[in-house]
């Protein structure tokens, strides 16, 4: 055979004769790829789509590891970003087959992948295909260096980087009409700094559990004419489920650079960094928030959030169990203070908190004030 140096070349020549001496010298017709398979192997292809078909669990448990929704720490968020990795990795393998039982029904099926019948034969070819997408070294340095998986791909014909292009180009006609699933990466990326910023504990940052983000937006009754507030947003948990309600327009604040990308990345424009240095605007029809707790800021949050409340206005918080019966003056006015503007108690489960991602043992409750 001919060595074809320019991948451009070697795809005019995919189906171009060449001829190829026999020991008898009579030249014979060959081609470089050879044309796909003419007849249909219906019992092959149903092999196919049930092993597909058996690998969606394993997928689902990979993308999705319950080892994410564990307390965070740096060694478990490696873990399940490595699980991701191998999910979307069985996932390009399952369209694979999937590409390769259509094509065996329809008599399409490329011959040098014509005896595949179990997912593992897949394994090397979707690694070419996710080498030559990311366009990674790797894929030249496999066959320059000879790493293992050369040895391996002699049985698809592959014997060179310029035959590797070509087979994941073949591959990915196979799969044409089964698109890889859509993986938001901003979505990811905001997720990955949201854990960062948990185990390496930014101060403050206490993710509110899902249960009392409930109850906030039961006693908010949130419409689509109103304008929300978050003025501490964190990674935007009380946002995204604001979102889901459809207000007219949700505005956050957050301190801190890691949690104010991931909001930028999940489609909220912090307005600042600090609300208690910006001027208030009364023009939020709800306030939601769950402020910091140490060095009692919450005081400072939640009297500066008021002043931003529009008329008829109404705020929601999240704050420490405590204050009225504590000897210090300044809980005890923030106390009078919330009776004088009418506020509403809610108790929250005792242990809510340490069911949250960044567990913690303070006892809390939510207040309501009308404007």
């Amino acid at each position: 055979m001919r060595t074809i140096d320019n991948p451009a070349q070697l795809k005019l020549d995919l189906f171009t004769p060449q001829l190829v001496a026999q020991s008898d010298n009579i030249p014979e017709v060959r081609y470089l790829h050879p044309q796909p398979v003419s007849s249909r192997n219906l019992k092959l292809a149903d092999k196919l789509e049930k092993l597909a078909a058996t690998m969606q669990k394993t997928i689902d448990s990979k993308l999705h590891p319950a080892i994410g929704q564990q307390n965070i720490t740096a060694r478990r968020s490696r873990i399940a970003a490595g699980m991701r990795q191998e999910g979307e990795h069985l996932a390009l393998i399952q369209r694979l087959l999937e590409g390769l039982a259509q094509s065996h029904r329809t008599g399409t099926c490329p011959p040098q992948f014509a005896k595949i019948d179990n997912r593992k034969q897949l394994a090397d070819l979707a690694t070419l295909c996710r080498w030559h997408e990311e366009d990674s070294k790797y894929l030249q340095d496999s066959f320059t260096y000879g790493y293992s998986i050369v040895e391996r791909l002699v049985q698809f014909g592959i014997r060179s980087k310029d035959e590797a292009i070509v087979a994941v180009e073949l591959l990915g006609k196979l799969c044409y009409g089964n698109p890889a699933p859509e993986i938001d990466s901003s979505v990811e990326k905001a997720n990955e700094l949201r854990r960062r910023a948990i185990y390496t504990k930014v101060p403050d940052f206490f993710p509110t559990p899902p249960e009392i983000i409930d109850r906030m937006l039961q006693l908010a009754r949130i419409e689509p004419a109103h304008r929300v507030l978050e003025p501490s947003a964190g990674a935007g948990d009380i946002c995204l489920a604001l979102r889901k309600l459809g207000p007219l327009r949700i505005d956050c604040f957050e301190v801190n650079n890691d949690l104010r990308e991931a909001l930028t990345l999940l489609g909220f424009e912090p307005s600042g960094r600090d609300f208690l240095t910006v001027t208030p605007q009364p023009i939020y029809d709800r306030i939601l928030m769950n402020p910091p707790f140490s060095k009692d800021a919450y005081i400072e949050h939640v009297r500066a959030a008021y002043d931003w409340l529009a008329p008829s206005g109404e705020l929601v918080a999240v704050l420490p169990n405590g204050y009225r019966d504590s000897r210090i003056t300044k809980r005890r006015e923030f106390a009078d203070c919330l009776d004088s503007l009418g506020a509403n108690n809610y108790a929250n489960p005792a242990d809510a908190f340490t069911k949250s991602d960044r567990s913690c043992g303070v006892s809390t409750h939510l207040i309501l004030i009308k404007r």
